[in-house]
Parts: structure tokens; C-alpha cells; sequence
């Protein structure tokens, strides 16, 4: 048996990725955002701008990760095979989610930026802030599915020789 360890390293910068830009969003949209109401205008953009000159390097680190990664994931799934009746499910679920995904990166890429073409959307921040957490909630949620949509893979461990390796004649300690 061997391990796949571009795939593994794949799902990793995925959900690493994912955890980084759905988390952020939660705090800046629940934690970070409120407490900002309560300083003066110029320490709140002081305070803005720090955060942002920071943040925006993990957004778009996330994004290309799970861009990059989310392909690969893809098309390593697509390989293995989907048995024809979930072939349709599992295609039309992607798509939602690949789709949902471009907003969430092109909404968390205009808070962040300094276009002067999307700054009415930063003066909205709360709006959009809770727009991509949403978005970022049901994407992580058709991901759950995805996961569980069957393959025509060869499991690594046939499960009646896992369970019989398992048995306890063989697991029984010498007495």
C-alpha cells in the first residue's frame, strides 16, 4: 500500500486554507467589526488599515490555495471515478460550491482592497461580511457532502480484511 502524499498534502492546504479564510471572516464579521464602533474615527481607521495591510496577505494566500488545491482535488475525484448515479449529484454540488466560492473570494478581495470602484461595498462591510460568512458556511457544508458522494476507488484496506485482521483469535494475548 502506498500513501498518496500529493493528495494529502493537497486536502491539507485546502482545509487550511478554508480554515483561514472561513474563520477570519466569522471574527472580523463578530468579534472585530463591533468592537470598532467604539473608537474615535481616526483610531478606528488607524486600526482599519493595520489590519487590513495585514489580512490582505492571507486572503489572497488563501484564495490561491484553495484554488490551486481545490483543482487538484477536483480532478484527483473526477480520476477515481463516480459511479454513474452520483456522477450528477456530485457535478452539479461542485459547481454550487465552485461558483459560491468566486463570490466569496471576489467579495473578500474588495473589503480588503483599496479599489476606489468597490469601496461603497468596504462602507457596507457589515452587509458583505455577513453575505460571505453565510456563503463561506453552506460552501463548508457542500464540502461535507462531497466528501461523502461514493467512489470507484479501491478502498487502500478492504474492509473484510480490516475486520479480519481485527478478529479476536489474531488479536488475543499470549497467556
Amino acid at each position: 500500500m502506498e500513501l498518496d502524499y500529493l493528495g494529502i498534502l493537497s486536502r491539507w492546504m485546502h482545509i487550511l486554507a478554508a480554515i483561514t479564510a472561513v474563520g477570519g471572516t466569522i471574527f472580523v464579521r463578530v468579534a472585530l467589526l463591533p468592537s470598532l464602533a467604539v473608537l474615535a474615527d481616526d483610531q478606528r481607521k488607524a486600526l482599519h488599515e493595520q489590519v487590513r495591510s495585514r489580512w490582505i496577505k492571507f486572503v489572497m494566500g488563501a484564495i490561491a490555495f484553495l484554488l490551486v488545491s481545490g483543482l487538484y482535488n477536483f480532478f484527483a475525484r473526477i480520476n477515481s471515478g463516480i459511479p454513474r448515479p452520483y456522477a450528477g449529484l456530485y457535478h452539479a454540488l461542485f459547481g454550487m460550491k465552485f461558483l459560491l466560492a468566486l463570490v466569496i473570494f471576489f467579495v473578500a478581495s474588495a473589503l480588503v482592497g483599496r479599489s476606489p470602484a468597490l469601496a461603497t461595498m468596504r462602507r457596507n462591510a457589515k452587509f458583505w461580511l455577513t453575505l460571505n460568512m453565510v456563503l463561506a458556511i453552506v460552501v463548508v457544508c457542500i464540502s461535507g457532502v462531497l466528501r461523502f458522494v461514493p467512489s470507484n476507488a479501491k478502498p487502500a484496506v478492504q474492509p473484510a480484511a480490516a475486520v479480519a485482521a481485527a478478529s479476536p483469535a489474531k488479536l488475543a494475548l499470549p497467556r
